[in-house]
């Protein structure tokens, strides 16, 4: 087997998170924040996640920019996904946020979250929402849930990129439960991810 065949299969069975990814997809889009906030989780995989929101008059604050708890919830939601993403419950230790533009109703915010470092225990990440004209939401957007390898870089190219709205860095405790149940991943899988 050439080297690179190997790699493929390690990022396969990434994609796949231990055959479990279906039925961790119905856990972890089962949040109903998100539902709440209107937000849409448009792809995932393991420790990384997109979603947008288009933002109505109801997102926004007196000023009639976009709340900084709808910026920072969006936020989270890509957040709680890619923490969770490789079947460990995680929970959310510290969360910081830099508010860098103004978004206004009418227009689509695109979410990103990558991981950036994770151990056994903890892992951070880095997210950034953005700003996107809803002409090109329309051309752009996925009819279902992307699944395709974790990215490198998650960010948007050319003039889908929008405006930076928002920057988080964020950290997580890794516990030791395990969504769908421990008995659901392999020893393998457990004792790497």
């Amino acid at each position: 087997m050439a080297p690179g065949d190997r790699d493929g299969d390690v990022e396969a069975a990434a994609d796949d998170l231990d055959g479990n990814r279906a039925e961790l997809e119905a856990v972890l889009l089962d949040d109903p924040f998100s539902v709440h906030l209107g937000a849409q989780v448009t792809a995932w995989g393991g420790g990384w996640a997109e979603a947008e929101l288009t933002l109505a008059d109801h997102h926004t604050n007196l000023a009639r920019i976009a709340h900084g708890g709808v910026t920072f919830g969006l936020g989270d939601v890509v957040f709680a996904l890619s923490s969770n993403s490789w079947g460990r419950l995680a929970v959310a230790l510290a969360v910081d946020i830099q508010f860098l533009r103004a978004a206004e109703a009418g227009q689509r915010l695109l979410a990103t979250s990558r991981e950036r470092h994770r151990t056994r225990r903890t892992a951070a990440y880095l997210v950034e929402v953005r700003s996107r004209p809803s002409d090109i939401d329309s051309r752009s957007r996925p009819s279902d849930i992307e699944s395709r390898s974790r990215p490198s870089d998650l960010s948007v190219e050319g003039d889908e990129a929008g405006e930076l709205v928002a920057s988080l860095h964020a950290m997580v405790h890794r516990t030791d439960r395990w969504h769908l149940g421990e008995d659901a991943w392999s020893e393998a899988w457990r004792r790497t991810h």
